[in-house]
């Protein structure tokens, strides 16, 4: 979506649109969106920037009435003013929009920090994003890459592409590369084809969405993968992609939540009907308790010498056969029949339970399985919702709730990053609460050798470890809050829960911690709080 040469046929379509239009408002929605209204011949339409570096995009959108409560303005000082021309750097993924007072807008489209500037006589004065951070700054300048002339003849056959034109979206070039057999063309070859595929992009354009959800320009002459739209302006497919890929995100992120419980659950179940079902060893351990009972109790007149542990005596059940009995030394024989006669009345109550329980536990896990096969079925978010509301009751009696609605409430901070849940201890006694409800496969982490909170990165049934930048955010995190916050790169030490135990005794958040691994990683304060 911000590929260089879908970049080309944006900035004249939206040029076309909104030059000598004025801008009215801009605000942001949602985490990492700015919407810029636009009036122009009494029409408004919305120009749509998305920051979030995987699903960076710029397009022109129709007008929907702004939620204007709890929301911030941004770029105060264009409001009313005229747009005066739109550009795209040459090879490079900036566009400026420039307005009547002198000041532009400049779009950053790149790189994992996407972001648009307000440049006033060569300075950054504002910004969508981190603001305080830019404020003064010279702007991003245009950085054309090198087009190399020879063909490197041993690397493979996308990086051969890449040295041709570095501008080429790398994100379609396997399929591209499988299809028309590139890996086996000589290097000469190669530059003929990057050549040709490149002209197609400036020459043929055939914008599309394909079903891998990728925004492409070639027909399928060059890509033959199956359209999932295809569109007559670069900008409406585009915005098409850039909608599919955050819904298909939302859909994943709040799909992967559920799943991850249900699948959780129906790992606990599983092994609950698995000792439920072992019940009848309850029954013998019953059996023997109470034989050693009356064995001992045919015996209760004699007496045994202090400290002794064990009595052999005939067992009249067995021929007379000789037993030993385990006896507990600062017990009499008579109390040790006593405590055999209660271990014996506990197993079966126990027997009892495993059978009164096993029959209610069977039908919860089949409710699970029955919730798992629904759900994997689900690709729509709006259905989600339906089946999350229509099973809402049944995900609770199973212990599910959303994060959200008990976050003020909770003993811990909890954030989403990707598909994982990051746990944040408030206090050295919530640091014990959190590691103590973690799960023994779940990442712990702590800034090493300062004091600061426990944080988690839930796991689920996962055994590994997480994405690598999952858990260097999560380090991040760790480091913020932790009294090495003020450095510019700290130390944070990971291992498994089950490797982090607390000492008998020991004072409220600390710790014993085994096989920790160590990154460096800059203190960052989540973006929510």
């Amino acid at each position: 979506m911000n590929n260089f040469y879908t970049l080309i046929y944006l900035n004249r379509e939206i040029k076309e649109k909104i030059e000598d239009a004025f801008f009215s408002f801009a605000i942001s929605p949602h985490k990492d969106v700015l919407h810029m209204y636009i009036d122009r011949d009494e029409e408004t339409s919305r120009l749509i920037f998305s920051a979030n570096p995987r699903e960076t995009a710029l397009f022109l959108d129709f007008y929907r009435p702004p939620k204007k409560s709890n929301v911030i303005d941004f770029f105060e000082s264009l409001e009313g003013e005229k747009i005066i021309d739109m550009e795209l750097a040459d090879k490079d993924r900036l566009i400026s929009i420039y307005f009547e007072n002198g000041q532009h807008l400049l779009f950053k489209l790149f790189s994992g920090n996407p972001n648009v500037f307000l440049i006033e006589e060569d300075v950054i004065v504002d910004a969508f994003k981190n603001p305080d951070e830019v404020r003064g700054d010279t702007p991003p300048k245009p950085e054309a890459p090198t087009f190399q002339e020879e063909v490197s003849p041993r690397r493979s056959a996308k990086n051969q592409m890449t040295e041709v034109n570095p501008l080429l979206p790398r994100n379609l070039l396997p399929y591209l590369i499988e299809e028309h057999d590139v890996d086996e063309m000589p290097p000469e070859k190669v530059k003929e084809f990057t050549n040709e595929v490149t002209q197609a992009l400036l020459d043929d354009p055939h914008p599309r969405v394909v079903k891998t959800g990728d925004f492409c320009l070639w027909s399928k002459e060059w890509l033959d993968i199956p359209s999932e739209k295809e569109c007559d302006k670069v900008n409406d497919c585009v915005a098409f992609a850039y909608k599919n890929a955050v819904h298909l995100r939302r859909l994943h992120e709040n799909k992967e939540d559920i799943l991850q419980f249900l699948e959780r659950s129906k790992s606990q179940k599983e092994s609950l009907v698995t000792q439920l079902k072992q019940a009848e060893k309850s029954l013998k351990r019953a059996e023997e308790y109470e034989k050693y009972g009356h064995l001992l109790m045919a015996h209760a007149h004699e007496k045994v010498t202090e400290g002794t542990t064990e009595v052999t005596i005939e067992d009249f059940y067995k021929d007379n056969e000789e037993i030993t009995i385990p006896l507990k030394e600062d017990k009499s024989i008579a109390d040790n029949a006593e405590y055999y006669y209660e271990k014996s009345k506990d197993a079966k109550k126990s027997y009892q339970n495993a059978r009164e329980r096993l029959p209610k536990v069977k039908k919860e896990l089949e409710q699970v399985e029955e919730l798992l096969d629904e759900i994997e079925e689900i690709d729509h978010l709006p259905n989600l919702n339906d089946w999350v509301k229509d099973n809402k009751q049944k995900l609770e009696d199973f212990g599910y709730g959303s994060g959200d609605d008990k976050q003020a409430t909770s003993p811990f901070r909890k954030f989403k990053e990707g598909k994982f849940e990051i746990w944040i201890g408030k206090s050295a006694k919530s640091n014990d609460q959190l590691t103590s409800h973690a799960h023994k496969e779940d990442i712990w982490l702590h800034a090493r050798g300062v004091g600061g909170s426990h944080v988690v990165i839930r796991m689920g049934n996962r055994k590994d470890y997480p994405p690598q930048q999952v858990l260097l955010k999560a380090a991040s995190y760790a480091a913020y809050f932790s009294k090495a916050r003020g450095m510019k790169s700290a130390p944070v030490m990971y291992t498994k829960v089950k490797y982090v135990r607390k000492p008998k005794g020991a004072a409220p958040g600390a710790v014993v911690v085994e096989r920790e691994q160590v990154e460096m990683v800059p203190p960052m304060k989540p973006e929510n709080i």
